[in-house]
């Protein structure tokens, strides 16, 4: 990954690359580093020239960090670089917080501003009775705004993307290519990676007298807050009698299923490859890892940190704060904030692994 950091023909310097951020620099030159020019943000296995910049951030890259010649510069915390220079690592390490926050904000800065300056509708878009655009707005090619359909000003609907009616997009969003929106009510600043489907008919099936399977009816909304972010190839359903509800600042990773009335909470990220079944609840600041699948009725307190590859039986309940591991299984409600769950069935970690250790004194 090289980043070139050139702005208006120069070389963006180091201080307006960090402006508004803390640092230090420990180097005998301080006022001489702060202008200097940064070239390019870089890997850090990939920083070898004058005017690179790169961050460092993860322990086992530190042979790495140690071999990075003088010439470039490193986001590097406190702890990290007082460990470096006593090891004598030759960078010009710049110690900051969090370097990939730090970095993060910098990349922010150094990408192309991709905002919509001008009212642009491709000649192969299609646009129905009584769609309202707040221009500006761009509409790529072959992509169809049916009957009453509202944008906000700012947003950009990519290319091969179907908008029906009864769907509100807010400012500032974009629509990846190819993706289908339905029955939606989006916020402003929301982002729509490619090949989304979201608010279509869901999953909702009941059987009759005969036992025939029957489509249940889907009279609901999708509803997304402002800020989030939904993945490549993600599904959210519509609600059924109820709305299915994303809250601001969400993440939703790429490939994930999220069905009808689902409730998930502001500032919770949900790792690729999610599933989650009819009315689940996800309470605020949850993080979840990949491969989550859920039964139906599962309620999930806030500040929740749940691993990869577990599975929730329905209509159990996890309280706020509970720390689940990866693979595990969750047959029961869990309950204890702070407490950490492992295993199949899930129990509080050191259980388990007294359990473990029994059970191989036996087998011994």
């Amino acid at each position: 990954m090289d980043l070139p950091c050139a702005a208006d023909g120069k070389a963006r310097t180091l201080s307006r690359l960090l402006e508004g951020v803390s640092y230090a620099l420990p180097s005998e030159k301080p006022d001489k580093d702060h202008e200097h020019p940064i070239r390019r943000l870089v890997a850090l296995t990939r920083a070898r020239e004058a005017g690179d910049l790169c961050f460092f951030a993860d322990p086992k890259l530190f042979p790495q960090l140690l071999s990075l010649p003088s010439a470039v510069f490193c986001l590097v915390s406190k702890d990290h670089a007082q460990l470096a220079r006593a090891r004598g690592a030759k960078a010009a390490m710049v110690e900051v917080e969090d370097a990939k926050q730090v970095w993060r904000k910098m990349v922010e800065r150094v990408l192309p501003d991709l905002t919509v300056r001008e009212h642009t509708l491709h000649p192969t878009a299609v646009l129905g009775e009584g769609v309202v655009l707040h221009e500006p707005v761009s509409v790529g090619a072959y992509s169809v705004l049916e009957d009453g359909v509202e944008i906000g000003a700012g947003t950009i609907i990519e290319s091969h993307c179907l908008v029906r009616t009864g769907t509100r997009i807010g400012a500032g969003c974009r629509i990846g290519a190819g993706s289908v929106i339905a029955h939606a009510d989006i916020g402003d600043g929301v982002v729509v990676h490619e090949h989304c489907a979201i608010g279509g008919k869901e999953f909702g099936i009941v059987r009759d007298e005969r036992h025939i399977p029957r489509a249940f009816p889907q009279l609901g909304r999708v509803v997304i807050g402002d800020a989030s972010e939904i993945f490549k190839g993600t599904t959210i359903g519509r609600g059924a009698l109820e709305d299915t509800t994303i809250g601001k600042h969400v993440k939703i990773g790429c490939n994930s299923m999220i069905s009808h009335n689902c409730h998930i909470g502001d500032c919770t990220i949900l790792s690729p490859h999610c599933g989650l079944a009819g009315s689940t609840r996800i309470g605020h600041y949850v993080t979840v890892g990949a491969g989550l699948i859920t039964g139906q009725n599962v309620v999930i307190g806030d500040r929740v940190g749940i691993g990869g590859k577990c599975a929730f039986w329905p209509h159990i309940t996890i309280g706020e704060g509970v720390q689940i591991m990866n693979d595990s299984t969750a047959e029961r409600s869990l309950k204890g904030d702070g407490v950490v769950f492992f295993g199949r069935p899930a129990r509080p970690l050191r259980k388990e692994l007294r359990r473990r250790k029994n059970i191989d004194r036996l087998a011994e």
